[in-house]
């Protein structure tokens, strides 16, 4: 579980310093994304995000088990005024993130998973 929430650190870190090599060598060639305009796959959408966002990304916590984690973060936009927290789903295989999805609920983000509140990481 450590490792798990790890790499889901790593993908955040280096989505924050949009280090899209970085990004990519933790994300499978084959990441799903699961958003709020629907889902998409693989590295050419995901280096398209990166770019296009200008997300910055502050987790708050985390809720894991094997290789899934829940990061309950602060997200911020370039170019816009405050703040919303969005609960971002990553499923680990191989030391990669396979799967991502954003959440706007942990509800919402809990009903895509095998993680449930007692997962919750103090």
């Amino acid at each position: 579980m450590e490792d798990t929430i790890n790499i889901a650190d790593q993908w955040t870190d280096k989505v924050n310093q949009r280090d899209i090599k970085g990004v990519l060598d933790v994300s499978d060639p084959h990441i799903e994304l699961i958003g709020p305009r629907g889902i998409a796959e693989g590295h050419d959408i995901l280096r398209q995000w990166i770019t296009e966002s200008g997300i910055k990304l502050e987790t708050q916590g985390h809720y894991a088990k094997g290789n899934e984690v829940i990061s309950v973060q602060r997200a911020t936009w370039e170019n816009q005024n405050g703040h919303v927290t969005i609960y971002t789903f990553m499923e680990i295989k191989n030391g990669k993130v396979h799967r991502l999805g954003r959440y706007d609920t942990l509800d919402d983000a809990l009903g895509q998973c095998q993680l449930n509140e007692e997962d919750k990481i103090n």
